[in-house]
């Protein structure tokens, strides 16, 4: 059972966010064109995208620092159900010390268990081209760290319902108790930090994706962050959006985002050491625009 903490305001946001989606979810609904569904067709199939969006927010938390993102991914599948691809985004350095670029690599396999029923296995890769927590701040505050993470997850869905889970085989993303224990991230909780390895940090996510009209798509997420061997760093997200098929493959989409926002991500100071802060799991919309090839 995912856990949602947190109270007043933040909470507010939280439940009126579900609300919404709930109300949204109750349109008569088909199950979503999955683009990564399994091609009956003989061969291979490559697919791609571009998108520019006016922030980069990944799991409630926002990557960019809230500034724009342009994002682009090729996926190559078999009929067979295996399949790889890359994704690429721009980032913050005040996020992810020493790195302004995030690339994702992927395998994995995607079978039907019956006529509704898929099953999703994949392990991902994120690589920061340059990135090192040593960068951050004068470079002296902490040690060697590399952000980049190693996460299998699985998933099953049926028909426009989803649920999948995931968990670290590396650090996540680079934080160990040199540049992440307490009194590292926001002074609004001195207390939160890593206590110990951060491998094995979890996930889990429910996702529900459907076409309520011809050409508009809804979709929901519903997730739980774990940090192991952390305190006060664990967060719920949600997202709902809403996104619009235009001509020529191009498609516009409104998502917004709420977590159940600890403290430790309240005015978080930037890395870079310039003075700047954000709270990085605030409530924030997303507007982006995108074309598939």
């Amino acid at each position: 059972m995912i856990k949602f903490q947190g109270g007043g305001l933040r909470v507010t946001r939280f439940v009126a966010l579900g609300m919404a989606s709930t109300v949204l979810l109750s349109f008569p609904c088909r199950a979503a064109d999955q683009s990564g569904a399994v091609n009956a067709a003989p061969g291979y199939s490559m697919t791609g995208n571009v998108s520019f969006n006016s922030d980069y927010v990944w799991r409630g938390l926002t990557q960019t620092f809230g500034g724009p993102a342009l994002q682009f991914g090729v996926d190559l599948k078999h009929a067979s159900g295996v399949y790889a691809g890359f994704w690429a985004s721009n980032v913050s350095e005040k996020w992810v010390p020493g790195a302004n670029i995030e690339t994702d690599y992927y395998v994995g396999y995607r079978t039907g268990l019956g006529s509704l029923l898929t099953l999703d296995l994949n392990l991902l890769y994120v690589y920061y081209p340059g990135g090192d927590y040593r960068k951050a701040l004068d470079g002296k505050t902490f040690t060697r760290s590399t952000p980049n993470t190693l996460e299998p997850s699985v998933g099953i869905s049926y028909d426009w319902l989803s649920v999948k889970y995931g968990r670290t085989l590396s650090r996540f993303y680079g934080w160990n108790v040199n540049n992440s224990a307490p009194g590292v991230f926001s002074a609004e909780d001195p207390q939160a930090g890593v206590t110990g390895s951060t491998r094995g940090s979890q996930y889990a996510e429910l996702g529900a994706s459907c076409d309520v009209m011809e050409s508009v798509n809804v979709s929901l997420q519903l997730g739980r962050e774990w940090i192991a061997h952390s305190t006060g760093l664990n967060w719920s997200y949600a997202r709902i959006g809403v996104n619009k098929t235009l001509a020529d493959n191009w498609s516009l989409g409104l998502s917004v985002w709420a977590t159940t926002r600890p403290d430790a991500f309240k005015n978080y100071a930037a890395l870079t050491g310039n003075g700047d802060t954000d709270s990085v799991a605030r409530t924030r919309a997303v507007v982006s625009i995108a074309r598939a090839f």
